[in-house]
C-alpha cells in the first residue's frame, strides 16, 4: 500500500511539474513585448517623478522623447514588426548616453550604464551587447570631455567585469540553443525515418497477409483438386488418389469424403490409388482411418489400383488390410454393383 501511494504521489507529481512547465513556457515574441511594456511603463512613471521633483530640462525632453519612442516601438512590435526590438536598444543607449548629466557624467559612475547590455542581451547576440557597452561609454566620454569618473581604469574594469559576464552568458545560451536545434532536428530527422520505416514495416506486414491468404486459397484449392470426388451412378462415388499421401493430405481426404458421403448420400466410395507411386505403413495407416470414418456413415468403400508392386511392398510392412474391399479397377466394382443389383430382378 505504501509503494503503491508512493507510485501515485511521484505520478502526480511529475504530472504537476509537466503541467507547471507547460505553463511557464513563453516564445522569444513575448518576452520582448513584455520588456517592451516595462520600459514604457518605467519611462512612463520617471517622466511623472520629474513633473513632481524637477530634474535638468534635458533629462526631463530626453525622458518624454522616450515615452513617446518606446511606447511607438511597443505598438510597432505588437503589430509584427520585429527590428523593434533592435530599434529599442539602439534608442535606450542613445537616451542614457545622451541625457545623463550632472554628478553622474563625471564622478558617479551611473547605473544606468547596465542597462543597455541587460537589454542586448535579451533582444541580441554577444555583438549586440559589446557594442551597445562600448557605443554608451564613448558618448559619455565624449560629452565628458575626455576625463572623469568613465575613463578611469577601475571603473572601466568594474564596467567591463559584469558585461562580460553577460557577453559569456549569452554566447552559452546561443550555443546551448544550436545544441538543442540540433538535437530537435535530429530528433525530427530520426521520427521521420522511424515512421517511414514503420509505413514500410506495415506495407510488407499486408503483403505478407496477402500472400498468406492467396497460399491458403490456392492449398484450398489444391485440396480439393487433390480430393476430388465423381459420380459413378446413383449412390456411387469414386475418388481417385494421385501423388504422395502425407498425413495433410490424409486428413483432407477424409474430411472431404465424410461431407460428400453425407451430402450425396452415397452408399459406395471407390477409392482409386492407382496414382499413388508408393504406399508405406504412414500411408496405409491413413488410408485404414478414412476408410474406418466413411464406413461409420454406412458407406461401403473398395480400394482399387493396387499396383503389383505396392501389393509387394503392403506385404513385406505386414499392413493388415482384412476386411477391406479391393478390385482391380473402379469399372470392376460397377459392373459386380450392377450385377448384384440385376440378381433379383432375375430371380
Amino acid at each position: 500500500m505504501t509503494l503503491g501511494y508512493a507510485c501515485q504521489r511521484r505520478t502526480w507529481v511529475s504530472d504537476k511539474s509537466g503541467s507547471y512547465e507547460k505553463r511557464m513556457k513563453v516564445s522569444q515574441r513575448q518576452v520582448i513585448l513584455a520588456l517592451l511594456i516595462i520600459l514604457t511603463v518605467g519611462a512612463l512613471c520617471a517622466l511623472i517623478y520629474q513633473l513632481i521633483v524637477p530634474e535638468t530640462l534635458r533629462m526631463f525632453v530626453g525622458t518624454a522623447v522616450g515615452v513617446v519612442s518606446l511606447g511607438c516601438l511597443l505598438i510597432a512590435y505588437w503589430r509584427g514588426w520585429s527590428q523593434a526590438s533592435y530599434a529599442t536598444l539602439i534608442l535606450v543607449t542613445l537616451l542614457i548616453g545622451l541625457t545623463t548629466d550632472g554628478v553622474f557624467l563625471t564622478k558617479e559612475f551611473t547605473t544606468a550604464a547596465f542597462i543597455p547590455p541587460v537589454l542586448a542581451m535579451i533582444v541580441g547576440g554577444p555583438l549586440w551587447i559589446a557594442g551597445s557597452a562600448l557605443a554608451l561609454l564613448a558618448l559619455l566620454i565624449g560629452r565628458a570631455g575626455g576625463h572623469g569618473v568613465y575613463v578611469e581604469p577601475l571603473s572601466i574594469l568594474l564596467y567591463v567585469l559584469p558585461v562580460s559576464g553577460m557577453l559569456l552568458a549569452r554566447m552559452i545560451t546561443d550555443t546551448a540553443q544550436r545544441h538543442a536545434e540540433a538535437s530537435a532536428d535530429q530528433a525530427r530527422q530520426s521520427l521521420a525515418h522511424t515512421e517511414a520505416q514503420a509505413h514500410e514495416l506495415t506495407q510488407k506486414a499486408a503483403e505478407l497477409a496477402a500472400q498468406n491468404s492467396e497460399q491458403r486459397r490456392l492449398l484450398d484449392l489444391v485440396d480439393i483438386l487433390e480430393t476430388s470426388t465423381v459420380s459413378l451412378a446413383d449412390g456411387v462415388l469414386l475418388t481417385p488418389v494421385v501423388g504422395h499421401l502425407d498425413s495433410r493430405r490424409a486428413d483432407a481426404l477424409t474430411r472431404r469424403l465424410l461431407n460428400d458421403v453425407s451430402t450425396q448420400h452415397a452408399r459406395m466410395v471407390i477409392l482409386d490409388i492407382t496414382g499413388v507411386p508408393t504406399v508405406d505403413a504412414a500411408v496405409a495407416q491413413a488410408l485404414l482411418r478414412s476408410i474406418q470414418a466413411v464406413r461409420l456413415l454406412g458407406c461401403e468403400v473398395t480400394i482399387t489400383g493396387i499396383s503389383a508392386s505396392v501389393a509387394a511392398t503392403m506385404t513385406q510392412l505386414g499392413i493388415n488390410m482384412a476386411g477391406v474391399r479391393t478390385a482391380r479397377t473402379p469399372q470392376e466394382v460397377i459392373r459386380g454393383d450392377l450385377l448384384a443389383a440385376t440378381k433379383p430382378l432375375r430371380n
